[in-house]
Order: structure tokens, then C-alpha cells, then sequence
């Protein structure tokens, strides 16, 4: 197969800080050049990376064999349906859509169609976020959170959900190796008499009755912007923080392993992998763990959850 052209869509701060820098490396794949309606912003991000700038999403289609989606949520499902039906493989932010109705539209429409759709949940590619969902299943419990420092968003509640929480519900679901309907739940979602959401937190077990619990939580006004996963038992418990550096608690004694000095924002984070994963996807063939009806089991049960939000202050 030949070289896949590569075009990119939307060029906001995760685009320019995540998949850029990865992206214009051209190892297996060739950078053709992005879209965004902000013309200054065009210019001066596709000048920086040599790449070219584009005036149209159809024009830079034309030109490409797959595209990655940087746009707002409310846009990807009219922008990624014009390019699945124009036969281009598509990697999108998380969420896949803006409802889930329109989620699932993609799914199968991408199937329908042959193409590949991937969708970014890139802490699934974190190298220390992979080594502990390798031996998941033989932990006793899990927990995983994701704090904000002080950023209850003035936007509703389930906004936040499918913009922040969704990474702790798709790591719950990949650490658990279970669809929604596999997990059974108890919970509360906190927001305040506006909507905004306040914080929320979830105990999760597999509905069969094998496997670990699995803790999840958020706090939007917590002091300190901070990750946290930590698998327990049966003989030692290891914690990832920010994603960077590993605790191993064994025998008595504890050790501290931190990413190398030289390793990259893009591949601590997963970013790396999650793109040379969908490359790999469209070039040698294959499914991405990530795709659409995966996204759509993700998205599924953040709604779920999302259905049980409760006021704070009148519970």
C-alpha cells in the first residue's frame, strides 16, 4: 500500500500540542497539510510546520487518504460523515459526537462504508496507563481519578461529562475489559443549581461477578489538578500519577520510577501511539481499539450515568 496522506482539521491547543508534534515527523505517512476556518491561525500554524494551508475541508480531502479531527464536539458529526462518505479513514477527538444518537449514526455508517474510524481516548496508548490494564484482571481493586484544581466549568453538567469524565469512564471500561451492560454501578454526580457539575464518583463491578471493583471519581474544585490510577493486590499495589511516575508497593518497601527526561508530553500521554496505531490500522489493516462502536459503549454509559446527576445542596 502506498504512503497514506495524512490532513488534518481543526488546529486548536491539542492539535498543536499533541498531534502536531507527532504528525509532522512523516515516519510512515505523508502530512499534506490542515484546515481551520481561522484564517490567521492557519497560516501561521501550517507555516511553522511547513505544511500546507488549506481553505476548505473538501479541498484538503481531495488531497488526502485520512484525516484527523480537531473540531469542536458540536461539529464532528457533520465533518466526519462528509469525509467517511468521500472514502477517508477518520481519527476524531473524544467524544465521537455531541449526542449519542449521532455517535452511533457514525459507527455505523463507517462500517456501512468500509472505512476506518477511530476516536481519540488516548490514556488507553499511556504507556503507564497499558501496563497496568495488562495485569488488571488480577487486581483485587482499582482505583481511578482525575482532579481538577478549580474548574467547575459554567457550561451543563453533561458537557463536562463527555469533555473530562469520559476519560475515567473509558479507562474503567478498559481496565474492567467490559462493555456498559457488563458493569453494574453505584454513585452520585454532584452539581450545583446552575447544572455545572460540582464533582462525581462511581464504584464499578462486574456484572458476571469476576473481576476487580473498580473506584472512579472527579473533583472539579479539588485543590490541585492531579491523575490517579492505582491497581491493589494481590501481593503489591502500583500508582501512576499525572501519568508520569509509577509506585510500586511490595514486600515492605516501595519504589519510585519516573519517565525518562527525553520522553515526550505526546508519548507520557498516549498521544504517540494512539496515531501510530490508527496508521497502522489504515495501512496494514485491523480494527483500532478505539473505534466507533467502542466510543459509542463509552459515550453509552457516561449518558447513563449522567441520568442520576443530583443538587448538591438538596440532597
Amino acid at each position: 500500500m502506498r504512503v497514506p496522506r495524512i490532513g488534518i482539521v481543526g488546529l486548536g491547543s491539542i492539535a498543536q500540542k499533541a498531534y502536531l508534534p507527532v504528525l509532522s515527523r512523516a515516519e510512515e505517512w505523508t502530512l499534506v497539510g490542515a484546515y481551520t476556518p481561522n484564517e490567521v491561525k492557519r497560516l501561521a500554524v501550517c507555516a511553522q510546520h511547513r505544511i500546507t494551508p488549506y481553505t476548505s475541508i473538501g479541498r484538503l480531502a481531495e488531497d488526502c487518504d485520512a484525516m484527523f479531527v480537531h473540531s469542536s464536539t458540536a461539529s464532528h458529526y457533520e465533518i466526519v460523515a462528509e469525509l467517511l462518505r468521500r472514502g477517508i479513514d477518520v481519527y476524531v477527538d473524544k467524544p465521537l459526537a455531541a449526542t449519542l444518537e449521532q455517535a452511533e449514526t457514525l459507527a455505523e455508517l463507517s462500517e456501512k462504508l468500509g472505512r476506518t474510524l477511530m476516536v481519540g481516548f488516548n490514556r488507553r496508548f499511556a504507556p503507564r496507563y497499558e501496563a497496568l490494564a495488562s495485569e488488571a484482571a488480577q487486581a483485587s481493586w482499582i482505583r481511578i481519578e482525575k482532579h481538577r484544581a478549580g474548574k467547575v466549568k459554567p457550561v451543563p453538567y453533561l458537557d463536562t461529562l463527555l469533555d473530562d469524565y469520559i476519560h475515567v469512564i473509558d479507562l474503567v471500561r478498559h481496565f474492567s475489559r467490559a462493555s456498559g451492560d457488563g458493569l453494574r454501578w453505584t454513585g452520585r454526580v454532584h452539581i450545583n443549581s446552575q447544572g455545572h457539575l460540582l464533582d462525581v464518583h462511581h464504584l464499578f463491578a462486574p456484572a458476571a461477578g469476576k473481576g476487580p471493583s473498580i473506584f472512579a471519581a472527579m473533583h472539579r474544585h479539588a485543590g490541585i489538578d492531579m491523575e490517579l490510577a492505582e491497581r491493589i493486590g494481590p501481593v503489591s499495589t502500583h500508582r501512576v500519577r499525572n501519568l508520569t511516575e509509577l509506585t510500586v508497593e511490595e514486600n515492605g518497601a516501595s519504589r519510585i520510577e519516573s519517565a525518562g527526561s527525553w520522553t515526550s508530553v505526546a508519548k507520557i500521554r498516549g498521544f504517540e501511539d494512539a496515531v501510530l496505531h490508527f496508521i497502522g490500522c489504515i495501512t496494514h489493516g485491523g480494527r483500532p481499539l478505539t473505534d466507533g462502536r467502542e466510543a459509542c459503549e463509552t459515550q453509552a454509559l457516561v449518558h447513563a450515568l449522567a441520568a442520576e446527576a443530583v443538587i448538591a445542596d438538596e440532597e
